[in-house]
């Protein structure tokens, strides 16, 4: 099972490599494998990117 610090990190390196966000505006916070994302985004597509983002990393719940 993965961290909660290391699931953080592999959340933003994929926020950081989607080239339709722009990832500078996103937090990331994860308790117990639950992840967080608060900020500000270009619209609801980004929103939507950015969560299927973090849906992709293995740990997510």
């Amino acid at each position: 099972m993965l961290s909660d610090s290391q699931i953080r990190q592999d959340v933003i390196d994929e926020l950081e490599w989607d080239p339709s966000l722009d990832s500078r505006n996103i937090g990331v916070a994860v308790k117990d494998g639950v992840v967080t994302l608060t900020g500000t985004v270009d619209g609801y597509s980004a929103k939507l990117s950015a969560e299927r983002a973090t849906e992709r990393v293995h740990g997510v719940r």
